[in-house]
């Protein structure tokens, strides 16, 4: 048994639609504040340092920092009640103190429950994980569709890119080399594996790609990638994702990548596993 072990939650005790919702939650919270404090950058920006000044708060919204790490798993379940009291206390935001305060408690308790709700608690369960991506991904897009266009509808067109808004990221790590198959080459994908890729993203997350620019085109970038994440949000009108890319010609670093990138990516890559 590792560390992680201790957070497995049995698969007859997994709520997919509680953990969609629990994610979702947070993320609303965070958009709306983030689309409020974007129309004041100035006092934003002042109240944001103002508040990592503090000794007690952390510019940071990992778990490790804000809570801690390796705790037992009710500890984590005591730092997200103590949030959602908090963030009830700051609803409604009476000033732009509360609301970057109310957006970083969101942001923090989005990444509690990302690594200790879903990344190791169904780590033995892949397809809830996918479930709940699945999930959480159409409640949050019928809701920025629809409740957050009435809310801002000058806005939607260009909603201010919200970091949170992105699907649980998976790990980082270094990119292995790409195990042969009987072939002795990786899996070719078709054209309709890259339209059925780019209908459903959350597929593209946990595989590795082997990309080759075709002859002819000068590219920095080539070799084994894959996706880290993806965002959603509205533009003109119309739902567009935003692609976190892990190439291994980049490093550790995070490429961002929109939809015609992510599909001229995939029709000159291989799958590798």
């Amino acid at each position: 048994m590792t560390s992680i072990d201790i957070y497995t939650v049995p698969r007859d005790q997994v709520d997919v639609e509680a953990l969609s919702r629990q994610f979702v939650k947070y993320l609303q919270i965070n958009a709306i504040d983030v689309q409020e404090l974007s129309e004041h950058p100035q006092r934003r920006d002042a109240i944001i340092a103002e508040l990592y000044a503090r000794p007690e708060t952390k510019p940071t919204f990992w778990p490790k920092d804000t809570v801690g790490a390796d705790l037992p798993p009710e500890k984590y379940d005591e730092y997200l009640a103590q949030v959602d009291a908090a963030i009830e206390q700051l609803t409604p935001p009476n000033s732009l103190e509360d609301r970057v305060l109310r957006s970083h408690l969101a942001s923090a308790a989005v990444m509690v429950v990302y690594q200790y709700k879903w990344s190791y608690a169904l780590r033995a369960h892949p397809d809830l994980q996918n479930q709940v991506i699945i999930r959480y991904s159409a409640i949050l897009n019928d809701w920025m569709k629809n409740e957050f266009r009435a809310l801002y509808p000058k806005q939607t067109n260009g909603m201010v890119h919200n970091p949170a808004t992105i699907t649980p990221p998976t790990a980082p790590k270094l990119l292995s080399p790409p195990p042969t198959r009987h072939s002795g080459k990786p899996e070719a994908i078709t054209d309709s594996e890259v339209e059925e890729y780019l209908k459903n993203p959350q597929t593209l997350l946990g595989k590795q790609f082997l990309h080759a620019p075709p002859v002819g085109v000068e590219q920095d970038y080539k070799g084994l990638w894959e996706a880290d994440s993806y965002s959603v949000r509205m533009l003109d009108g119309r739902v567009d994702y935003e692609f976190l890319v892990r190439l291994e010609a980049f490093g550790v670093d995070l490429l961002p990548m929109g939809m015609g990138d992510m599909e001229f990516l995939l029709k000159h890559s291989t799958l590798v596993v």
